[in-house]
C-alpha cells in the first residue's frame, strides 16, 4: 500500500434545500446534488472506505479510496443521506453532537440560526445497520481551543461515553467542531480514547499523517459537478 495514497475525506454537513433566516445556507447541499456527487465518484471508480480502516497499520484500500463524513448528525440525513448511499453502494461516518442527540440543534439556535431535528437513537441504529458508522462531534459543539482544559475534556469524554451506550459500539473517531483545535485539543482527544480525529483543514490525507489531525474537504450547495471534480483534483495535489 502506497504511503502516499490520497484519500480525499468528503466533509458534508446537511441535505436539502436551506429554510428562510437559515445562517449558512452553504451548507445545505441538495438531495439531488449528492446524488450526483456519489454518481460521479462511483463513475470515476472511486470506493467508499470507512474512516476506522485507517487505523489499521496496513490498511487494505481500493485503488482509488473516498471517504464520506457528515458533520452534527441532522435528522435530513436519515431521510435522504441514507438512500443515497444505499443506492450508490457507499458507506460514511456521521460525527454526532452527543447532546442534541433527539433534540434539536441547540447551539445553533442559540446563536439565531433556525432549529432543526437532530437523528434520534432509533434512525442512529438504523443507518448503523447499513453501515454508517458514527464518531463524536463533541458534547455541545464548542470551541475547543477556547474552553479551559477541564470542560474540552468533559466534552471529549462525555459526547463518547454517551454515543457509546446509544449504539452499543465503541466511538473511536472524532471531528472538530468549527475544525478549531490544536496540539493542545488534539492530546486531550487521544487522552480521552479517540484514535482518529478530522480537521477542516483543506487537502486529501495520506497513511502518513497524523490520525489525529485528518485534512478533508468542505463540501457546499455551490458545488457543482465541475468544482466537486476539480476540488477533488486539486486535493490530491495540495499539501497543507
Amino acid at each position: 500500500m502506497p504511503r502516499g495514497l490520497a484519500i480525499p475525506i468528503l466533509l458534508y454537513h446537511r441535505l436539502g434545500r436551506p429554510p428562510r433566516g437559515a445562517r449558512v445556507p452553504g451548507q445545505f447541499v441538495s438531495s439531488r446534488l449528492f446524488r450526483r456527487h456519489l454518481a460521479f465518484l462511483r463513475g470515476r471508480g472511486y470506493q467508499g472506505v470507512r474512516l476506522e480502516a485507517l487505523l489499521e497499520a496496513t490498511p487494505a484500500l481500493p485503488a482509488k479510496p473516498v471517504a464520506i463524513t457528515f458533520d452534527d448528525g441532522y435528522g435530513c440525513l436519515y431521510q435522504q443521506a441514507l438512500p443515497a448511499l444505499v443506492e450508490y453502494g457507499f458507506t460514511a461516518t456521521v460525527f454526532m453532537v452527543a447532546g442534541g442527540l433527539g433534540t434539536e440543534n441547540y447551539w445553533e439556535v442559540a446563536a439565531g440560526d433556525v432549529p432543526a431535528p437532530m437523528l434520534t437513537a432509533a434512525e442512529m441504529a438504523e443507518m448503523q445497520r447499513a453501515g454508517l458508522a458514527f464518531g463524536s462531534h463533541t458534547l455541545n459543539h464548542p470551541h475547543l481551543t477556547a474552553l479551559p482544559a477541564a470542560d474540552a475534556r468533559r466534552e471529549l469524554v462525555e459526547s463518547r461515553a454517551r454515543l457509546e451506550e446509544a449504539l452499543g459500539a465503541p466511538c473511536l473517531t472524532l471531528a472538530y467542531p468549527y475544525g478549531d483545535w490544536n496540539q493542545g485539543v488534539r492530546d486531550l482527544a487521544a487522552e480521552a480514547g479517540y484514535r482518529l480525529a478530522c480537521t477542516t483543514v483543506r487537502a486529501a490525507a495520506r497513511l502518513t499523517d497524523d490520525r489525529l489531525a485528518l485534512p478533508r474537504l468542505n463540501v457546499r450547495r455551490y458545488n457543482l459537478l465541475p468544482r466537486f471534480a476539480f476540488k477533488l483534483w486539486q486535493a490530491k495535489r495540495r499539501r497543507a
